[in-house]
């Protein structure tokens, strides 16, 4: 008895939900909607006071940064000092050998750029990525370069660069 009591009333609360809606819907009163306007007319728009999503002076640098971190990213992936090219191989005391090499996650790339209140340095950009450390078992060095390798740790990194005289730097 309970639970009907209970269903009767979810039923007729949710037909009153689906009615009030209705009503909303078919309402044509005016609704105020907010205008894109930076400034008022006693302040010039300039680039400090313009809403993000208009500045497209920012848009265009974030797209010349996100250029920049991908060709940064491949170079410090190939040079790395644990690269796959140059793995670590060391032999455990059980007398197999473990190799580990670190690969940063392109995946993982994330590309921020603000604007700098510095007049030389007018934008700052910041790069976020994961470094994966992968690791093998193998009962040889060879066999160790041959195995599949799983990820072990992952390493959070961060640079930031700034955009001096047209470049990233």
């Amino acid at each position: 008895m309970k639970k009907f009591a209970f269903f009767g009333i979810m039923a007729v609360f949710l037909s009153g939900l689906i009615f009030v809606s209705g009503a909303q819907a078919g309402n044509t009163a005016s609704i105020d909607v907010a205008a894109a306007a930076p400034g008022s007319a006693k302040t010039p728009v300039s680039g400090k006071n313009l809403p993000v999503y208009l500045d497209e002076d920012l848009a265009s640098k974030h797209a010349d940064f996100t250029k920049f971190a991908h060709s940064k990213l491949r170079t410090l992936n190939r040079n790395h000092r644990l690269s796959r090219s140059r793995m670590q191989i060391t032999q455990l005391a059980d007398g197999s050998f473990r190799a580990r090499f670190h690969s940063i996650d392109d995946a993982s790339l994330v590309c921020k750029v603000r604007r700098s209140k510095s007049k030389t340095i007018p934008f700052v950009g910041i790069v976020s990525y994961k470094e994966k450390v992968f690791e093998a078992v193998a009962s040889s060095k060879e066999g160790c370069r041959k195995a599949q390798f799983i990820p072990v740790a992952v390493i959070p990194n961060r640079h930031i660069f700034s955009y001096k005289k047209g470049t990233w730097q």
